[in-house]
């Protein structure tokens, strides 16, 4: 009985260690998500995932980059349209610069649905945000 307790336990540690968002140099608040919305794919002329190998590559393109310094990649495992599942993490951050398209790989997926958006940055303040992308993996 104490070996199967030990287990349940191991587990939630771990479980939640997988779910915890991890401490990140750049922080988005939720309040300045929210200003971003209103204004949504001002910015992006497309954004596009795709699985490959073992991990989520993302492409996008902008239709303008005046006024943006940084390019945010975030996932969110689970579903995007529940108010409750805020917890965006970032992949990667890059710098704009006077590419039209970009593209990176997030090789740290697990099995699940994994939701992508990339958002367009002025220093720390969003400035827009792209669609919302959704691969599914069911294993590796």
């Amino acid at each position: 009985m104490k070996t199967k307790i030990i287990i349940i336990a191991a587990i939630v540690i771990v479980n939640l260690a997988w779910t915890s968002p991890s401490p990140t140099p750049l922080s988005i608040s939720n309040k300045k998500i929210e200003n971003v919305k209103a204004k949504q794919n001002q910015t992006f002329a497309f954004f596009r995932t795709h699985r490959q190998g073992r991990g989520i590559t993302a492409t996008w393109g902008l239709i303008s980059n005046i006024g943006i310094t940084d390019l945010v990649l975030e996932r969110l495992y689970g579903d995007a349209n529940d108010p409750y599942n805020d917890s965006w993490e970032v992949v990667c951050s890059m710098s704009c610069n006077n590419a039209r398209s970009y593209k990176a790989t997030d090789n740290n997926v697990l099995a699940g649905t994994i939701n992508y958006r990339v958002v367009a940055m002025d220093g720390l303040t969003p400035v827009d945000m792209s669609d919302i992308s959704t691969e599914r993996i069911v294993q590796h």
